[in-house]
C-alpha cells in the first residue's frame, strides 16, 4: 500500500519544484538573449566590387607603309647550275650563292627580281652554251632555284624577257606552273588571253601593288608561238603598245594603289639608255606607272626622276633604267667589269589615310658577283658592295683581291647611277 506524504513534506516539495522551474526558465531566456541573431539580407556583408576598367582608347589610324626590294637579272648559265649540283643527293642547291644578301632581302615586305631563265624541267635539258644553230645561249634551271629564291624572301619574279621561249612554248608554260606551285607572283608571260588580261595586284599590308613586265626582245623566237599565242604569251613593249597601256589602266581600275613596271629593254652592255628607252619610260609614266625598274643591258644604268603630264597634272616618277646583273657568269675579263656589278633598289611606299599612295623614299646598294672554285666546281656568290668591306657577309670569305674588286664595283656603280636622284644605302641600313 502506497504511503501518503505528510502535508508538511508535500508543501516543502512543491516549493522546491517551483523554484527549480523558475530558474530553468530564466536560464533559457538568458541563453536566447546571448545567442547571435540569425543574419538577414540587410546584414550580409556586400562583396567588394572590382573597379570599372578604363575604356581602351581606339588607336588613331596611321598611314600604311611598305618596303619593296628589287634586283635585276637572275641569270642561270651552265657553270652556275653545275656549281649548285650535289652529287650525293642528285639535287641542286643555290642557297650558298645568296648568303650575302639573304637577310636584307628577307627584311623587306615585298622582294622582286627578273627571272632570266625558264623552268622547263630536267628532260628539256638545263642551260647550255650557244650552239651553232642558235642565236644565243639558252637557259633552263632546276626548280630548286625557285625554292632557294623564295627562302631568301622573293615574292615576285618577272618572266617577260628575251629568254622566255628558250625551251619553246612548253618551257614558257611549265615555268608559270612551277611559279604558281611555289607561290611566287609573276607577270610578263601568260598561258591565255584571260590570264594576260587579269591584272596582277599584290596586297601588301593593305597597299595594293600592281605589276607589268613587258619586253620586246624574245631572241627572234616568235617561231615557237602560233598566231593565237603571239597575242598573249609574251607582253610586248612596242608592238603591243596600245594593249600595254590598256593593261596599266586595268590595274588602276582593279584597285592598284601603286604600279611598278619591270621592263626588259634597251641594248646589252650599254652604260646609258637610248632615246627609245627614254621615250618608253615617259609613255609608261603617262599611262599610270609610278616606278620603273629596268633590266636587260646586264650593266647598271642611270637613275632619275622623270616628270610627265598625267590626268591633267604633272607627275614625277622614279626611273631606274637598268639594275644590271644580279647573278651570272658573264664577264668582261677586265679589272673593272660592269657585267659583275648590279643594283639592289629599296623603295618605301606610303598609303595615306585619304587613300593617296606615294613613293616616300628610295635608295640603292651596289652589288658584286664573284665565283670561287669549291670542290672542283665554281660557286657564284653575290655580296653587297658596302663602304666598309669588313662587314660583308658571304659563304666564302673574300680575299684581299676580291675585297678590292668589291670596292671598285661600288665606285663604278655610284659613278654611273650618281646620288643626284636617290642616295646610296648606309652600311648600317643593310641587314647582314
Amino acid at each position: 500500500m502506497k504511503k501518503r506524504l505528510s502535508s508538511g513534506i508535500y508543501s516543502a516539495f512543491m516549493l522546491i519544484l517551483c523554484f527549480t522551474l523558475t530558474g530553468c526558465a530564466q536560464q533559457t531566456q538568458q541563453s536566447a538573449e546571448a545567442s547571435p541573431a540569425t543574419p538577414t539580407a540587410s546584414m550580409t556583408p556586400r562583396p567588394t566590387e572590382a573597379p570599372t576598367p578604363e575604356p581602351t582608347p581606339t588607336p588613331e589610324p596611321t598611314p600604311s607603309v611598305v618596303t619593296i626590294g628589287a634586283i635585276g637579272d637572275i641569270m642561270m648559265m651552265a657553270v652556275q647550275i653545275n656549281g649548285a649540283y650535289l652529287e650525293e643527293t642528285d639535287t641542286y642547291d643555290f642557297s650558298r650563292s645568296f648568303l650575302g644578301v639573304a637577310n636584307q632581302f628577307r627584311s623587306v615586305d615585298l622582294m622582286c627580281g627578273n627571272l632570266e631563265t625558264t623552268l622547263a624541267g630536267k628532260e628539256a635539258g638545263y642551260s647550255v652554251k650557244k650552239r651553232p644553230d642558235e642565236r644565243a645561249d639558252t637557259f633552263n634551271a632546276p626548280d630548286a632555284l625557285i625554292d632557294n629564291l623564295k627562302d631568301i624572301g622573293f615574292d615576285f619574279l618577272s618572266t617577260g624577257n628575251n629568254h622566255a621561249l628558250d625551251r619553246q612554248m612548253e618551257g614558257l608554260l611549265r615555268t608559270l606552273d612551277v611559279l604558281d606551285e611555289k607561290g611566287i607572283y609573276h607577270t610578263g608571260t601568260a598561258r591565255s588571253n584571260e590570264e594576260r588580261d587579269t591584272p596582277l595586284i599584290v596586297d601588301v599590308k593593305g597597299v595594293k601593288i600592281g605589276f607589268i613586265a613587258p619586253t620586246e626582245i624574245i631572241n627572234k623566237n616568235d617561231r615557237f608561238m602560233n598566231t593565237e599565242q603571239t597575242e598573249y604569251a609574251v607582253t610586248r613593249l612596242y608592238s603591243q603598245q596600245e594593249r600595254l597601256v590598256a593593261e596599266i589602266k586595268a590595274l588602276r581600275d582593279a584597285g592598284a594603289d601603286f604600279i611598278i613596271a619591270y621592263p626588259h629593254w634597251d641594248k646589252e652592255h650599254k652604260k646609258a639608255p637610248n632615246s627609245r628607252t627614254r621615250a618608253s619610260a615617259v609613255l609608261l609614266l603617262e599611262s599610270g606607272v609610278d616606278v620603273i625598274l629596268g633590266s636587260h643591258p646586264h650593266v647598271v644604268q642611270s637613275i632619275e626622276y622623270v616628270t610627265v603630264e598625267r590626268d591633267g597634272a604633272p607627275y614625277t616618277g622614279l626611273v631606274v633604267y637598268s639594275m644590271g646583273n644580279f647573278i651570272s657568269n658573264m664577264s668582261g675579263k677586265k679589272e673593272v667589269d660592269p657585267l659583275k656589278y648590279g643594283l639592289y633598289v629599296q623603295l618605301t611606299v606610303e598609303k595615306a589615310l585619304n587613300g593617296t599612295t606615294t613613293l616616300q623614299s628610295a635608295s640603292f646598294m651596289p652589288l658584286f658577283c664573284f665565283y670561287r672554285s669549291i670542290d672542283g666546281k665554281y660557286l657564284h656568290q653575290v655580296v653587297p658592295a658596302l663602304a666598309d668591306t669588313s662587314l660583308i657577309r658571304s659563304y666564302s670569305e673574300l680575299t684581299e683581291k676580291e675585297l678590292a674588286r668589291t670596292t671598285t664595283a661600288r665606285e663604278y656603280v655610284i659613278d654611273i647611277c650618281t646620288t643626284a636622284a636617290i642616295p646610296v644605302m648606309d652600311d648600317a641600313d643593310w641587314v647582314n
